[in-house]
């Protein structure tokens, strides 16, 4: 099955309730486990500047998680979270913990309390598939608390009314992170509208954010994308979605994007000018750019998926992929925009409808060369989907498509592949790894020294970490 389409924000990843991972018994700070042995340091795979987002508990090995949709009785969705540990042999499928209340994205990781363990936020959904809304119900933020065991239970964030955690940043560079809440509704006439607020960190582990500030962020409901897009040691925001219609209006088959800008700044977000090369409208609406450093310059890009080639021999949304690069001035004012799709040279396949290319992408260093290279989804290609690596330059210019390899679903014996992101070492040997979601359950997708995959893709079963098979 497909997950229905939800909004993705940066640095990916979710947590759930009741029980958390359990450790294996590694020191606090993650340099020995109970036998003595040395494992390797925690490191940044994410994007983000803070070491070890991806390990929870500071084992050496970054943790996996999804968020799994299924259908419930009565033909409702319904979301669980899969969260599976690393180890030098890969995903530990022995330890991998199942969440089953109805929980969804985007998955957000960070330390949110300052205690040097990455924490988990996800989206607690205000009723259960199948059954009417309480009154009073609303989406809630909950946090799962790293630590030397793992995840911890879920604790909602403390907020009255909705909140919605759609980006984890520090927007006012005190050192501490802080959840965005997108609110809801874009129109000053709008009844239901909500506006957005900022929970300042650091959170205490009962969920209370250090302060509570409404911020009106000006643009329509959707996705937010977070990063340090001016390396001035600030986070800044990019709000995205699909502005509302009035009643007398009817949407077209292309809406425009409504979006909105915000510097980061000592006193919290400021408004700024939009950055250009945002054409990330598609058939369906709006997709929410995500970042990385696709140059290695040390400032976050942003990685902008849209529509592509729309013509009546092509037809619509074959894909394409936007770097919209990082500078001091905001993005876009430093080197030009850079647009990838699949009749740029060297990458394989050609732009057809529905092909989605570059509608996910992220960056890592897979052959450890020193240069961060960009992996790209195409969910539509052959109806199965494929994700593409186009290694990173030597000069250090970005992606060099003339070096790309697709990797599609038939080859690995599967109806359907898609990348995940952040990419993530799995099996702490400092390279960067792709897990990739099949409907017979994870591939492991080893990054090595000049060479990726290092070695033949392991699959771990579905069944065997608590997700359901999908046809």
């Amino acid at each position: 099955m497909v997950a229905p389409r939800f909004a993705i924000a940066l640095l990916g990843c979710t947590a759930l309730l009741l029980t958390g991972c359990a450790g294996n018994g590694g020191s606090r700070d993650g340099t020995a486990d109970g036998t003595g042995e040395s494992r390797p340091a925690p490191r940044d795979r994410d994007g983000r500047s803070e070491p070890g987002t991806g390990d929870f508990d500071k084992d050496g090995y970054d943790d996996f998680v999804t968020v799994e949709a299924n259908r419930a009785s009565g033909g409702s969705w319904a979301w669980h979270v899969v969260v599976v540990p690393g180890s030098k042999g890969g995903l530990d499928a022995a330890r991998a913990t199942r969440y089953s209340d109805v929980y969804s994205g985007p998955l957000l990781r960070g330390d949110l309390d300052g205690d040097g363990f990455t924490d988990l936020v996800a989206t607690r959904e205000p009723t259960r598939p199948g059954r009417k809304t309480e009154p009073g119900a609303a989406y809630q933020a909950v946090v799962m608390f790293g630590g030397m065991n793992g995840l911890g239970k879920p604790v909602t964030v403390t907020a009255k009314r909705q909140f919605l955690a759609m980006a984890v940043a520090d927007v006012n560079g005190d050192g501490a992170l802080d959840l965005i809440d997108r609110g809801k509704g874009a129109q000053e006439k709008d009844p239901s509208r909500i506006p957005g607020r900022i929970a300042y960190g650091p959170f205490g582990r009962d969920g209370a954010p250090a302060r509570l500030v409404e911020q009106d962020w000006k643009a329509a409901g959707g996705g937010a994308t977070a990063g340090d897009f001016e390396g001035d040691g600030f986070d800044d925001l990019l709000f995205t979605g699909s502005p509302p219609y009035s009643d007398d209006e009817e949407p077209g088959s292309d809406p425009i994007p409504a979006a909105a800008y915000f510097r980061g700044s000592s006193d919290g977000p400021v408004p700024a000018a939009l950055p250009e090369g945002l054409d990330n409208s598609t058939e369906d609406g709006v997709l929410t750019p995500l970042a990385g450093d696709a140059d290695g310059d040390g400032i976050t890009d942003l990685l902008v998926g849209g529509g592509g080639i729309s013509s009546p021999a092509d037809g619509l949304d074959a894909g394409q992929l936007t770097i919209v690069y990082g500078a001091a001035g905001g993005p876009g004012t430093g080197r030009r925009n850079t647009v990838y799709d699949q009749e740029t040279p060297g990458i394989p396949g050609d732009s057809q409808g529905r092909d989605m290319f570059g509608a996910v992408s992220g960056t890592g260093d897979v052959n450890d060369d020193g240069h961060p290279d960009l992996v790209v989804n195409t969910p539509g290609e052959d109806k199965a989907g494929r994700f593409t690596l186009l290694p990173g330059a030597t000069d250090g210019s970005g992606p060099d498509p003339s070096r790309s390899t697709a990797f599609d679903a038939k080859t690995y014996g599967q109806k359907s592949i898609s990348a995940t992101l952040p990419l993530l070492d799995i099996n702490g040997d400092t390279h960067a790894d792709v897990v990739a979601e099949t409907p017979d359950g994870l591939l492991l997708f080893p990054g090595g020294k000049a060479k990726f995959p290092a070695k033949a893709p392991k699959l771990t079963g579905a069944a065997k970490v608590g997700m359901d098979s999908r046809n």
